[in-house]
């Protein structure tokens, strides 16, 4: 960030007004081309669904079954294509048509009626992704022409910032994504070599026919009987009926099926294939986060001047006539942290959804400072609530849950009477016994689980995830006596005086969130309820009631309790 007393203030621009603001953020993906939860759970499950219903593979001598990589990579650039519609439009824009080729192969459609049903499905999942990504494109389009418009022609050169210089922008995800493709390329390379030395000792190596004994699905193995009566056991892809023969290569000590001559790579294989999708992710959005920054000083671009300040960790634009901060357009994530109030600011370039911009504002000395974006650019939100960067429409059930937490508002600020000790809000016993019957039970699976050396990494993370979800549902507290809150949550408990919070909320996702002032960042509390069960049951939850009571005594200090709490 540089401070500068630079004349900013005498670059030739027009004002952002409201009208401006409210096309640009009309100018958004329609509804129906918006990746959402429900459709990617629907398709990740038809995808999980089209690959359990598909028969194993026929493994013959002719036609031996080995590492498919063609078929491994369709079905692994799923899981990075749904990363993609939701952070990478551009990417998607290339893996949604090469899916679809993929799955024009013929012997894609050669399993049961299940498996066509959700081929199909899938199908039509890719098309609808792919004109999705189509709208967003051109959606950006749209914002990009409507800022040059409301800037009438004026441009100018983009002042530098001093905080992150534009080659440095997504440097770091850049190497990182390289590491990551690196490391992909030198697990596949061990999984060619290895296969390539199997074929060298598959020529010289004798043949028998042994008989199958024993198939075993739930582990993928087939055991056979060779000429001298001893049993081996081997790692199967394909389908094998017991009773029937089957060749076995032999050379020393290396044995394998001839059906199979190559072994089992397919944990080096998926585990190769997720870094490699992983690492593309990193690095295109590196590449495309720095191409989009250099732009921004290839040549002059469009300045606006605006409002903005800083807000629970995220810059927010404003039109220049919205002084009472009624509507973000946008926001974005700054690389300093700053605690400013609203303030006079200019907006260079063309910013749309997703892009990167300059912002020079001044501060309350008379100094300017000027910064550039962390984070791509996203829709402010329109009402003025919900996370900053997040657009939330004002949707019906949305609006439903505001009028019912302001009516239990009402309902505490009639019935609470005033506190004469610290009040405190913490999980029932109801919460708590099912937060620790989960902690048990995915700690005993994470520790009696056998997963392969290649699931280790991905089932301690998902599994250490949830279990501190599980912990933050049975030990969340929020104490209020005089002096303000202590918010405890999974790592530390927060202090806010009275003076910085302006209430609590329940969101319909079950996270309770204490809401401070513009300058002071918020302290949520986590994910500590079920909404869906509670509104079934009607009876609220202790989190519920907690967001109602605190906002009640922000509203009402004479609610508020009358001594310290100490320790908490």
């Amino acid at each position: 960030m540089t401070t500068s007393s630079a004349p900013y203030a005498d670059v030739p621009a027009r004002p952002w007004v409201s009208a401006d603001g409210r096309r640009w953020a009309d100018a958004r993906v329609p509804a129906w081309a918006r990746p959402v939860g429900p459709a990617v759970v629907l398709l990740v499950a038809v995808v999980m669904a089209g690959v359990m219903f598909s028969p194993d593979p026929i493994c013959t001598v002719a036609a031996p079954c080995g590492a498919d990589w063609l078929d491994a990579t369709g079905t692994m650039l799923f899981l990075p294509h749904l990363v993609w519609l939701f952070v990478l439009p551009e990417l998607a824009l290339v893996s949604a048509p090469l899916l679809l080729i993929w799955m024009s192969n013929p012997d894609t459609w050669l399993g049961g009626p299940a498996e066509k049903i959700a081929d199909a499905v899938v199908v039509a999942a890719l098309c609808w992704g792919w004109a999705a990504v189509v709208a967003r494109m051109r959606a950006r389009g749209r914002q990009r022409s409507l800022v040059l418009d409301a800037a009438g022609g004026i441009t100018v050169p983009a002042p530098a910032t001093d905080d992150v210089r534009p080659w440095r922008r997504g440097l770091v995800r850049g190497i990182a994504g390289a590491i990551l493709c690196a490391v992909a390329g030198a697990l596949i390379t061990t999984v060619v070599v290895d296969d390539r030395t199997d074929d060298r000792l598959a020529r010289t190596a004798t043949s028998e026919n042994a008989r199958v004994v024993a198939y075993n699905t739930d582990d993928y193995t087939v055991t056979v009987r060779l000429s001298n009566n001893t049993r081996h056991r081997f790692d199967a892809q394909g389908s094998y009926r017991v009773g029937s023969s089957v060749p076995v290569l032999m050379h020393g000590d290396w044995m394998r099926l001839a059906t199979e001559p190559y072994g089992d790579r397919t944990g080096r294989q998926a585990l190769a294939l997720v870094l490699a999708g992983l690492g593309v992710t990193v690095l295109g959005s590196g590449l495309l986060s720095r191409g989009r920054a250099v732009a921004l000083h290839r040549a002059p671009v469009p300045v606006l001047r605006v409002l903005t300040r800083h807000h629970q960790g995220r810059t927010e634009i404003f039109t220049a006539d919205d002084t009472a901060t009624l509507r973000p357009v946008l926001s974005y994530e700054p690389h300093a942290r700053t605690r400013t109030a609203l303030r006079q600011a200019l907006l260079y370039g063309a910013p749309h959804e997703g892009g990167e911009l300059i912002l020079a504002s001044a501060t309350e000395s008379g100094q300017w400072l000027v910064e550039g974006t962390a984070s791509p650019i996203r829709h402010g939100s329109p009402d003025g609530t919900g996370k900053p960067g997040v657009y939330r429409p004002g949707t019906a059930p949305a609006a439903a849950h505001r009028r019912v937490a302001e009516a239990r508002v009402q309902d505490a600020l009639a019935a609470m009477t005033p506190a004469t000790g610290p009040v405190r809000w913490q999980a029932g016993p109801v919460a708590r016994s099912v937060g620790a019957a989960l902690t048990v039970m995915l700690l005993g699976t994470l520790f009696t689980g056998s997963p392969a050396w290649w699931q280790l990494p991905l089932w301690s993370v998902g599994g250490l995830y949830w279990v501190s979800v599980c912990l933050r549902t049975m030990i969340w507290r929020i104490t209020a006596d005089s002096n303000g809150l202590h918010v405890r949550g999974l790592w530390r408990t927060a202090h806010l005086p009275w003076a910085d919070v302006i209430g609590a909320v329940y969101t319909p996702e079950g996270e309770l969130i204490v809401r401070c002032r513009t300058d002071v960042d918020d302290a949520p509390v986590g994910s500590v309820g079920f909404p869906p069960l509670e509104r079934r049951l009607r009876r609220p939850g202790r989190a519920e009631r907690a967001a109602a009571e605190i906002t009640a005594m922000v509203r009402e200090p004479g609610l508020r309790p009358k001594n310290d709490a100490g320790c908490t």
